[in-house]
């Protein structure tokens, strides 16, 4: 009897042993883990006032100050994760917040009201970015004007030149700051380049166009498009003269105001028909590669029909 019990206690002093040098061999990678995220996340406490908030309850448009080391003094769209932090908000209110950057996203977070704005903030006059045109954008189902820009190997080129695909716009800047703007449409084109490759080979076309010609150079675009760009047979990053790339901003109701080294902007991404006409146009940051491939399988198949 007393032979077994040894043995249960010897059996038992085993297994806790091993059970300890195994979560022993874990925690340095568990460690190791934690200290990757928190490396991969930047936050800044910030100070600024609201200038206007978006219908779709998530977006507030802040005239912020300068953020040492990352953004200059600018006012920009943020996103917040809980949209509770926006109620009760309205322009003019000076706030404190919280930026939370990461790789592939950003949001900001712990808002609140404070008494008082920052001293070169007190104006209560919207700091909304410039319109590049005083012209109106093209109306949804009318034909899009020709367009003429540089694309990232130097070569000029005109949008009638993809008639009989469909075509989808987006804007960007090479230096954008935030993952969850520029960054984002270009990670959402390379999916889309990949999903339309599939279905519709040959009978698309993907335009990002950048709204900052005093830096993105073919060059430099070239080497930005190496990141994403699988084909440049189906995708052309382009440039322009000022104003080529205002008039082009302006077709699909792009705001855009360089300050201070950054660009404030909102987004547009567009849909043109393989005859010509503007489609749709998306507004904001929220849309996804699956939604547009819906949109243009939409376009595309009646389009296909008719030449039957």
């Amino acid at each position: 009897m007393k032979a077994k019990t040894t043995l249960a206690l010897l059996c038992l002093a085993t297994l806790a042993a091993i059970t300890a040098a195994v979560l022993v061999a874990h925690l340095p990678h568990a460690s190791a883990h934690a200290a990757s995220s928190a490396a991969d996340r930047q936050t800044f406490d910030v100070k600024g006032v609201v200038r206007s908030l978006d219908a779709d309850g998530t977006t507030v448009h802040i005239e912020h100050e300068e953020i040492p080391g990352y953004m200059p003094s600018m006012t920009m769209p943020f996103t917040v994760k809980d949209p509770t932090e926006l109620r009760g908000l309205k322009a003019g209110d000076a706030v404190k917040f919280r930026l939370v950057v990461t790789k592939d996203d950003s949001w900001i977070a712990d808002l609140a009201k404070l008494d008082q704005a920052p001293a070169d903030m007190a104006k209560p006059v919207p700091a909304a970015p410039a319109e590049a045109s005083a012209a109106d954008p093209v109306a949804i189902g009318s034909p899009v004007p020709d367009f003429t820009l540089t694309d990232q190997n130097g070569e000029s080129f005109h949008l009638r030149d993809y008639r009989g695909q469909a075509v989808l716009v987006t804007f960007i800047y090479t230096r954008c700051p935030l993952p969850n703007y520029c960054p984002l449409m270009s990670r959402n084109f390379a999916s889309l380049q990949a999903r339309l490759s599939k279905e519709f080979p040959g009978k698309f076309h993907l335009l990002s166009v950048s709204f900052d010609p005093a830096f993105d150079t073919p060059q430099v675009l070239k080497d930005y498009a190496a990141r994403y760009n699988r084909d440049e047979k189906t995708w052309t990053f382009a440039c322009g003269t000022p104003e080529q790339v205002d008039r082009v901003a302006q077709l699909f109701g792009l705001l855009y105001k360089p300050e201070g080294g950054v660009i404030t902007h909102d987004l547009r991404t567009a849909l043109i028909s393989p005859e010509g006409r503007l489609v749709h146009i998306w507004r904001s940051n929220v849309w996804t590669p699956f939604e547009v491939q819906r949109r243009v399988r939409e376009t595309m198949i009646p389009a296909q029909q008719a030449r039957l």
